[in-house]
């Protein structure tokens, strides 16, 4: 949860916070954070791994979007 927290404000400080895909990354990100509550106990070792699978994932769908927003049109 506190993960989440982390990326949520980095989302609400980021210039591009408003743009669709980057707030697809984050659902994913909630989705997963969620599911990671779900089969694992919170504070435990499964738990800490899923959990930075989901950070993980939501970097590289970050970085990916914001290089693809960044891109110029020709």
């Amino acid at each position: 949860m506190k993960a989440l927290l982390i990326v949520v404000s980095v989302l609400l400080v980021g210039c591009t916070a408003t743009s669709s895909e980057l707030n697809q990354c984050a659902q994913q990100n909630y989705q997963c954070e969620s599911n990671c509550a779900q089969r694992h106990t919170e504070n435990t070792l499964g738990h800490q791994i899923c959990s930075n699978e989901c950070i993980d994932d939501y970097n590289s769908c970050k970085a990916e979007t914001e290089a693809l927003l960044n891109k110029p049109l020709n």
